[in-house]
């Protein structure tokens, strides 16, 4: 006859459920964790892309000032395609011409997304751009200012000519 020993040593089945309980929130952090910091990574790579942009449209007015109140856009408008590399153009087709390459790349960087521009005559220049939230951002209330469309991020800068 075989008796039953009093001292067991090892795990129970509820203490392995338990530990691995503990195992699964750790991860479940971990998770919720790497979401984060990949949301943090694609709101920055998307502000570095408008801040670039912002640039290349500030360089494209610096080489035509001529034109420098013909850079207008407004939320939504599509500039037509001019065509200055093989005919010449009038410095505001240049300015045409510039605002269509540069929404063109802005589409091609930043989907979706709207500009303003406006110049005055002092040769001051105010840039706006917003972009679409991705899905995982929850919280734009912090992000919006009061030109930015909602669920939108945005960067707004402005220069003198």
């Amino acid at each position: 006859m075989i008796t039953p020993r009093k001292n067991s040593a090892g795990f129970s089945t509820l203490d392995a459920l338990a530990a691995l309980m503990v195992l699964n929130l750790l991860c479940l952090g971990l998770l919720t964790l790497q979401l984060s910091v990949l949301q943090a990574q694609r709101d920055a790579w998307a502000l570095q892309t408008a801040v670039a942009l912002g640039q290349d449209l500030w360089e494209r007015m610096q080489i035509n000032p001529q034109a420098a109140t013909a850079y207008q856009l407004q939320r939504g408008q599509v500039m037509p395609a001019t065509d200055c590399q093989s005919q010449a153009c009038t410095p505001v087709q240049w300015a045409e011409s510039d605002l269509y390459a540069w929404q063109t790349a802005v589409q091609l960087r930043l989907p979706g997304a709207q500009t303003q521009l406006s110049t005055t005559a002092f040769a001051q220049a105010q840039l706006l751009m917003a972009w679409p939230m991705t899905a995982l951002s929850a919280d734009d209330a912090h992000v919006n200012a009061s030109a930015c469309p909602a669920r939108h991020r945005c960067w707004q800068t402005s220069w003198t000519l």
